[in-house]
């Protein structure tokens, strides 16, 4: 079995790791030279997913820190009403920078021989590819290369006109397992504890709010609503743009779309890399199986798999994104009184928190 991964990225080496140990020949393609490396971008894993990630890579637990509480805020609402999930003494997710988690899956892949590495200088020849019989499989998980954008049809595209900025906070050292979202005049702002010492924080920013908004003014306002941390000093401010959008279909000739290239959602629950991880889940079941009962491993696998996760990645995609207009339209237009009953009714709900936790932990609530 050949299998080309197109992408050096985490999706693409997390494949790599898990079709090699299955004796598969892996060659992970690079259509361009390694970009910079993110040092202030953030995961959060669910349980569900870390459990997978542990059972293939050993001791990956131990370089996140758990979460076992998420407190939701509302601006609009005087008395700060607080949504309030948690699980006791358990796991509600844990959280590991972007940056440790790919150099700790890299070292495990460079220690794999039958995984080679290549780069294609010329984008005809990454089109090929689509044409090419050497591989049984070609999955493409680069999300801006010439083939997604060639090929991959977006079924539903938006624009938030938000824009993501992100940063690392370091602090005096303090009990530190309580993540904290808090859904300002400005767009949800996210402090998500990595560590005693650090934390990340992600601010979705309205732009239309104020366009140019500076970085020296996003630190300003992390300052405004920093819920608690002595903060000492903080990572250099990165940006990114905030789009939602699923991909009309998953495959193309002899290639799958996977990860970013078939979903992006709001960073607002950090779901988007969990969503990642259901996928290779879904497709490391379907493999097996073929290989369980001695069938062949080829392109038919792609409808299986798109059959099987596409319904599931649409509902979840739109929960987030129903979520986020909903406390987008709240800030705005509900009178204080209307949110004030509406988050008691919650907060005393638990039925409805567990439904949540596990919507978010598994992707949907049948499992």
């Amino acid at each position: 079995m050949k299998v080309c991964l197109i992408g050096n990225n985490l999706t693409s080496l997390i494949l790599a790791y898990i079709l090699s140990k299955k004796k598969f020949k892996v060659e992970v393609y690079s259509s361009k030279k390694e970009k910079f490396k993110s040092k202030t971008r953030s995961l959060g894993i669910t349980d569900f997913n870390l459990n997978f990630l542990e059972k293939n890579f050993k001791n990956i637990s131990k370089k996140t820190n758990s979460i076992n509480q998420i407190k939701v805020l509302v601006q609009n609402i005087k008395k700060n009403q607080k949504i309030l999930f948690n699980n006791n003494s358990n796991t509600l997710f844990s959280m590991i920078e972007y940056y440790n988690l790919l150099k700790f899956i890299e070292s495990k892949v460079k220690l794999i021989k039958t995984i080679k590495f290549k780069n294609i200088k010329r984008k005809y020849n990454l089109i090929n590819l689509a044409d090419d019989e050497k591989f049984d499989l070609v999955i493409n998980c680069e999300s801006s290369n010439i083939l997604t954008k060639k090929f991959i049809k977006k079924g539903i595209s938006k624009n938030y006109f938000n824009k993501a900025f992100t940063t690392i906070i370091s602090h005096s050292k303090t009990i530190n397992n309580e993540a904290i979202q808090i859904f300002t005049e400005y767009g949800p702002i996210a402090f998500l504890p990595l560590s005693e010492k650090k934390t990340s924080v992600v601010f979705s920013f309205d732009i239309n709010k104020k366009k140019g908004i500076t970085n020296s003014e996003i630190i300003k306002l992390i300052y405004k609503f920093n819920p608690s941390y002595n903060i000492q000093s903080l990572k250099k401010i990165e940006s990114f743009n905030l789009k939602f959008s699923l991909a009309k279909k998953y495959s193309h000739k002899n290639i799958l779309f996977f990860g970013d290239t078939i979903h992006s959602i709001h960073p607002l629950a950090g779901q988007g890399f969990n969503m990642t991880i259901r996928d290779i889940i879904k497709l490391n079941g379907i493999i097996d199986k073929k290989i369980d009962l001695g069938l062949s491993i080829d392109k038919s696998i792609y409808r299986e798999f798109e059959k099987s996760t596409k319904s599931y990645n649409s509902l979840f995609a739109f929960g987030i994104d129903i979520t986020h207009e909903f406390f987008k339209f709240n800030n705005k237009f509900f009178p204080e009184k209307f949110s004030e009953n509406l988050f008691s009714l919650i907060n005393q709900n638990k039925k409805v928190k567990n439904l949540f936790i596990k919507f978010a932990n598994q992707g949907n609530i049948y499992y």
